[in-house]
């Protein structure tokens, strides 16, 4: 959320701040919906997608920082 939006909250009691932020959360709760199915796969699709890039990604690390200088050194 930008600053622009942000409402200034440090006049309230603490308890108050935590029924307002409660509140936040519900409202985007309520405006949220369920996934149909060709959404729900496409997102699982990129989802699983990413994670295997990510995980190529720390291998190829692994292997430069723990492999590669152990070779060097022979």
């Amino acid at each position: 959320m930008s600053a622009e939006f942000q409402f200034d909250l440090s006049w309230l009691t603490d308890k108050e701040k935590f029924k307002a932020k409660l509140n936040e959360y519900i409202n985007v709760l309520k405006m949220t919906r369920k996934p149909d199915k060709e959404e729900f796969f496409m997102t699982t699709k990129v989802s699983v997608a990413v994670m295997f890039v990510v995980g190529i990604i720390g291998f190829a690390i692994y292997l430069l920082m723990s492999v590669l200088p152990a070779s060097l050194k022979h």
